[in-house]
């Protein structure tokens, strides 16, 4: 599995308005995405995007930083880390906009 970089960061927020105005309006972030109903926010920083999740839960689980790592087949990189023994939270999610699979760190 080759790790071609990070796609974005995760950080979770106690209040997404505040937040999002910090970044956008104090450190002058584009604001690519701004949901303050789904607690999400997303800000252009080059080659990596930033995002802000305000709600205490992510996919029905506790919410928590998270850093999303591009590789060049999501599903084969599933394949590897399953062979290896890597613990993970379940198959590929495809989203739309992305598929992503999450790996728990040691």
């Amino acid at each position: 599995m080759h790790v071609r970089g990070v796609d974005f960061v995760t950080f979770s927020v106690l209040d997404i308005t505040r937040s999002v105005e910090f970044y956008r309006d104090v450190l002058g972030l584009h604001c690519d995405v701004e949901g303050v109903a789904e607690q999400w926010a997303e800000f252009d920083c080059g080659d990596v995007t930033l995002s802000l999740n305000g709600s205490r839960t992510t996919g029905g689980t506790k919410a928590c930083e998270r850093i999303a790592l591009a590789v060049d087949n999501v599903y084969d990189a599933f394949e590897e880390l399953s062979n290896r023994g890597i613990k993970l939270d379940g198959a590929p999610v495809d989203y739309g906009v992305c598929v992503a699979l999450e790996v728990r760190r040691p």
